[in-house]
């Protein structure tokens, strides 16, 4: 009677041969995943500013869009879904607007101008990944679609996000929010 099976050496060589691909794929599969969650930001940065967009238009009523970087004192508070490890200082001048709020991670929120930061938030969300402008800014869409970008850093308003951490080979992207109000994907200067 003739046995079938595997020797010692076969099932070695099979083991040292998988645990060979799995070393060299799993450097592959993590930039992947990098890439994949910078391109999700991006793709949520452009949906977030064309809605704001959209709804000063059908709302005929300027919109603005703010955000609030990480580790930077700010003097208005976050709204309550990114309150994220707030920290509070004060400057000792005894009055409300010498009080600071410090945050760990960064946030964007629309909200209808006119109701300042405490108006109503019509959406709100947190990304880590948004390298520049390092300061707090904000963008208003007015009731034409046209964008006052005068709160921008930089004009034409430009926006970088960029992976955080060690994946430095990943390229990071750049929108360009202009006055006429378009938001585009800058292009690269390679």
């Amino acid at each position: 009677m003739l046995q079938r099976g595997f020797t010692l050496i076969e099932l070695l060589v099979t083991l040292i041969i998988v645990t060979i691909i799995a070393v060299m794929a799993v450097p592959a599969f993590t930039g992947f995943l990098t890439r994949q969650q910078l391109a999700s930001d991006v793709n949520e940065m452009i949906s977030v500013l064309s809605f704001a967009r959209s709804e000063a238009i059908k709302q005929r009523s300027d919109m603005t869009v703010i955000f609030s970087p990480p580790d930077v004192p700010n003097s208005n508070r976050r709204p309550e879904s990114c309150r994220n490890n707030e920290v509070e200082e004060d400057l000792g001048e005894n009055s409300e607007a010498s009080i600071r709020y410090r945050y760990s991670g960064g946030c964007y929120w629309v909200v209808q101008t006119g109701g300042g930061s405490e108006g109503e938030i019509l959406r709100v969300g947190q990304s880590a990944n948004i390298a520049s402008p390092t300061q707090a800014f904000s963008l208003t869409f007015q009731s034409l679609g046209d964008a006052d970008i005068a709160n921008c850093p930089d004009s034409p308003c430009e926006m970088t996000l960029n992976t955080s951490g060690e994946s430095a080979s990943i390229t990071p992207v750049t929108l360009v929010i202009r006055a006429t109000g378009s938001i585009r994907r800058k292009e690269s200067e390679s």
